[in-house]
């Protein structure tokens, strides 16, 4: 199925008073139901980090995204759910072009593409204060992820019996690390917990590929919704430590550009579907059930 694309005349027709007292289904379907199709150049360019771009085409395979109501199912995670929930957002805040996604090799590019207004937003979450970091021309949705929410596991290979026995801070202060030096947060909570032994990777594929090397002994990861929790990218299989999991404080956002010449059209329309998806609890439920609110972890340690 096709994603439902929306003109600018069409939107001209919606009471938005009407659409914002719809329940989110009633309103995604009555937007989808609406109008004529868009011209070809009437188009939403969005930044999809490459890898999160080729799971998501696996995830949604011919189900229309705008209309996803289960986000659990084969291939889910937080960054899949989370192009789910852009499109969802744009859609109840009746943006009227339709969407395309641009893959992004790295971070970097996606950066730059978006600072330089070639592209207009993400279509995953970052930290608030990496994207203050990147710089004035950026901007920052409304929150997906909210402060003291995002809980990532230790991510190791099964046959690491070491790692795998580590039971206290202390023990995996012993253990070697790799993450992204830009990934503010993450690469000071590691900093913050002793954990001296780390390597900078540019791009989040390699880093499992280290963790199968044997060049580190872990990566931090959300928590999967697989039944062992564990984590697949590639031919690798990670697993978490078990009982212990490390919280990481700040909120996380969709980045918008400040350059392009629509970009307040666009902030507008995003934060008014994420603010509805929000209030009927559309966020939680696509998380839990992509395992990154994760019940079964709720008892284990945070470090």
């Amino acid at each position: 199925m096709k994603l439902p694309t929306y003109s600018k005349h069409s939107r001209l027709r919606l009471d938005r008073r009407s659409l914002l007292a719809l329940s989110p289904a009633s309103a995604l379907a009555a937007l989808a139901g609406v109008g004529p199709r868009v011209q070809a150049d009437e188009t939403l360019g969005l930044a999809a980090p490459a890898d999160v771009l080729a799971d998501y085409r696996r995830y949604i395979g011919a189900a229309d995204p705008v209309l996803l109501s289960d986000f659990s199912g084969p291939g889910t995670r937080r960054d899949v759910v989370e192009m789910v929930l852009v499109q969802q957002a744009l859609a109840l805040g009746a943006w009227p072009e339709r969407v395309v996604f641009s893959s992004m090799p790295s971070d970097a590019r996606l950066l730059r593409e978006i600072t330089a207004g070639r592209l207009l937003c993400s279509c995953t979450s970052y930290w608030l204060d990496d994207i203050l970091q990147a710089g004035k021309d950026l901007r920052a949705s409304e929150p997906l992820v909210l402060p003291g929410e995002f809980e990532a596991g230790i991510y190791v290979l099964p046959s690491n019996a070491r790692a795998l026995a580590a039971e206290s801070l202390n023990d995996v202060r012993q253990l070697s690390g790799v993450s992204n030096r830009s990934w503010v947060l993450d690469w000071k909570t590691l900093e913050q917990l002793g954990i001296f032994q780390r390597q900078h990777v540019a791009q989040w594929e390699a880093m499992p590929k280290m963790v199968a090397a044997g060049r580190v002994d872990f990566l931090l990861a959300p928590f999967q919704a697989t039944p062992d929790l564990s984590l697949h990218v590639g031919n690798v299989r990670l697993i978490p430590i078990p009982n212990l999991k490390i919280g990481i404080q700040g909120s996380r956002h969709f980045i918008v550009s400040g350059k392009h010449p629509r970009s307040a059209d666009l902030l507008a329309s995003l934060n008014r579907g994420l603010a509805q998806l929000r209030q009927t609890g559309t966020i939680r439920k696509a998380y839990t059930e992509s395992g990154f609110f994760n019940a079964r972890v709720g008892k284990w340690t945070k470090l």
